[in-house]
């Protein structure tokens, strides 16, 4: 699993500059979560807390183009590999999509707080991620609105 999570993760532009033994720890902390057909991951408006990497199943992110919630427009399907919330978990951001699992799903995630606590144990992480963190608010740009990688 930890050749997996690895793999996945290094498409993260600020995980691929980690040194291996933080990398490590990064992978470590990461736990298994599964959710049933149907269940909502996040909804639209939520604020990002959780970093996930799918394992198995499939992921729609979607936006509903009514008010009622009556139609929507599924923008992609996730599936084994991709990164979900990589850049919005860093700002506490409010999510602009919903996103449902389309079968049984399980998931390694991050959450917020143990990303913390693992930044305040390694100066090499949290001095990647103030640049990272930068870059995210720097110049004109706005809160990614879709944050995955497939």
């Amino acid at each position: 699993m930890k050749v997996f999570l690895e793999m996945s993760l290094n498409e993260i532009s600020f995980f691929k500059k980690l040194p291996k033994h933080i990398k490590n720890e990064f992978l470590f902390c990461m736990k298994p979560k599964t959710y049933e057909k149907g269940s909502c991951l996040y909804k639209r408006d939520d604020n990002s807390t959780e970093m996930y990497c799918i394992q198995s199943g499939m992921i729609e992110i979607f936006h509903y183009l009514d008010k009622k919630e009556q139609y929507e427009f599924v923008i992609e399907r996730l599936y084994r590999g991709s990164i979900i919330n990589h850049n919005s978990f860093l700002m506490n951001d409010e999510l602009d999509t919903d996103a449902r699992c389309a079968t049984n799903v399980t998931v390694y995630y991050l959450d917020i707080n143990t990303f913390k606590n693992l930044r305040s144990k390694h100066i090499a992480l949290d001095q990647i991620m103030d640049t990272h963190e930068a870059w995210l608010v720097g110049g004109n740009r706005k809160e990614p609105a879709i944050d995955y990688i497939i």
